[in-house]
């Protein structure tokens, strides 16, 4: 596990013991009706949540920190199944010696906990709606030593994983590649293509950001949207939902100057074309889900100074109407991080368009 990886998974297994006290269990029976999944750590609580369209009825799916359950790893988004009926996570496991991730999968109701055999060091799980596919992010890091300088990092990649549900056969995607790191983000509807986000790097600094559609064959590829992350089909297939890279802005903060790029919730047509910005913000917006109807948007917005702390404390889970429409604030917490807040699918799940 590459070192800012384990150095992150080894501070969310010491905090594990405390909040194993405070968690409680999991719900028993998945309410219905518009459900929101997301990540939640403060300091009474690190784990996976459910709660209806408002934020309210917040139940637990996963977290605590006991043996029973691993450690959720909050900056790895959630995924449901086409059909509503599991969500997949990365989890840290409870070995503070070696702590390692794995992708998990929990029932709706917070029953089934089951880790996925072959996911080993595997984040940003994606499950395809044919419940065939499971798409995750694996990261490699080299370290070589040099005079006067010390241990530095000489390789560092991050590929796609491709994992079969049915046999258990596990291949990789996308190659490795110094300073390319690929993550996927949603299967089109009929599960024949995977769109993923790209950031090439030279010399350790971002160049270009972009948003691709992979065949799953590994094929082709197409650019979607430069400029651009975390693309999701729209539930019927016709419509994307993806990051736009905003502008760069510097301001003060306790440890100095401190810079952040905003960025901007857009939508576009499946092929990328007629991308239209909804939200126009100084703020870091994140991780578009689309509801079942596909008529609302949910997604992490932090705050526009950067917030209180490099982890994000403060976020809010905001929504919006897929017209730009009624933008509203769902869920916030002043000493809270919140991640990745994802629309659960299925019949009877759809929340609609908000009224405002």
């Amino acid at each position: 596990m590459p070192r800012v990886i384990r150095r992150l998974a080894g501070v969310l297994l010491a905090a594990s013991t405390l909040f194993a006290l405070v968690t409680g269990g999991a719900s028993a029976e998945a309410p219905p009706g518009p459900r929101l999944t997301f990540m939640r750590w403060d300091a009474s609580r690190l784990g996976l949540f459910s709660a209806d369209s408002a934020g309210a009825d917040q139940r637990l799916l996963a977290g605590g920190g006991h043996k029973a359950r691993p450690v959720p790893y909050p900056f790895s988004p959630p995924a449901w199944s086409g059909d509503g009926t599991r969500v997949a996570f990365t989890g840290v496991s409870p070995d503070r010696d070696d702590p390692r991730l794995d992708v998990y999968v929990v029932m709706a109701d917070g029953s089934g906990l089951e880790r996925l055999p072959g996911t080993r060091e595997g984040f940003y799980p994606v499950l395809s709606p044919d419940g065939q596919t499971l798409a995750f992010a694996r990261e490699r890091e080299r370290q070589a030593r040099r005079p006067r300088r010390g241990e530095v990092t000489v390789f560092e990649s991050i590929a796609i994983w491709l994992l079969d549900l049915r046999t258990g056969v596990v291949r990789q995607l996308t190659p490795w590649r110094d300073g390319l790191h690929q993550y996927p983000s949603s299967f089109s509807p009929d599960s024949s293509r995977l769109a993923i986000s790209r950031d090439q790097r030279r010399h350790r600094r971002p160049t270009l950001r972009s948003a691709l559609a992979l065949r799953l064959d590994g094929s082709a590829s197409t650019v979607l949207a430069r400029h651009a992350s975390a693309p999701v089909y729209s539930p019927d297939g016709t419509k994307l939902a993806l990051i736009s890279t905003g502008a760069t802005r510097t301001f003060e903060s306790d440890d100095g100057n401190t810079t952040i790029t905003s960025t901007e919730i857009a939508i576009a047509s499946a092929d990328g074309s007629g991308l239209t910005k909804l939200t126009h913000t100084n703020a870091v917006e994140l991780e578009p889900s689309w509801d079942p109807s596909g008529q609302r948007l949910a997604y992490t917005q932090l705050p526009a100074d950067g917030g209180e702390s490099e982890l994000g404390f403060g976020d809010s889970i905001m929504e919006i109407n897929a017209d730009g429409t009624c933008r509203t604030r769902v869920l916030t917490y002043p000493k809270a991080l919140l991640f990745a807040a994802t629309w659960q699918p299925g019949p009877g799940r759809e929340a609609g368009p908000i009224a405002c």
